[in-house]
């Protein structure tokens, strides 16, 4: 419920010509920047790669101040021109963590929608929410001949 997703091959399909090819540009436009969300995700965990392996906390809010605080020191890092690889560089095979040697993937606390929501009443608003922001970012007078 709370992921933006691009508009569906059947959203698509009934939609009018002209919002066939809004929706068409929005979606190629979220996947463009999910490519640079996911990127950005991939430099933080290569320069912190504890990040992979957090294991089980008592408070969540803790798990969110650590992160934000490695996204501090991240871009403190970027600003002095400091990369990753500088400290990759510097350690030897048997210092580096290795992706999936041993660690499992904890989910910690509830990550269900609120007890009043129903599946429908989440899908209706996601739709509302697309169209508000396609509205936004590809006008239709953008688009009208």
């Amino acid at each position: 419920p709370y992921t933006l997703r691009p508009f569906s091959e059947p959203e698509l399909d009934k939609a009018t010509p002209l919002d066939r090819k809004r929706m068409r540009d929005f979606n190629y436009k979220l996947s463009s920047v999910r490519i640079s969300v996911e990127h950005a995700f991939g430099q933080l965990k290569g320069r912190f790669p504890s990040l992979r392996c957090m294991g089980a906390h008592e408070d969540i809010h803790e798990v969110y101040r650590v992160i934000e605080a490695l996204l501090i020191l991240h871009n403190m890092c970027l600003y002095h021109n400091d990369s990753p690889k500088d400290i990759l560089d510097s350690l030897s095979d048997d210092q580096l963590f290795r992706d999936g040697e041993g660690w499992d993937s904890v989910v910690i606390g509830d990550v269900s929608a609120p007890t009043n929501e129903t599946e429908a009443r989440l899908k209706e608003a996601g739709y509302r929410m697309r169209m508000q922001i396609l509205n936004e970012v590809f006008p239709v007078h953008l688009y009208e001949v």
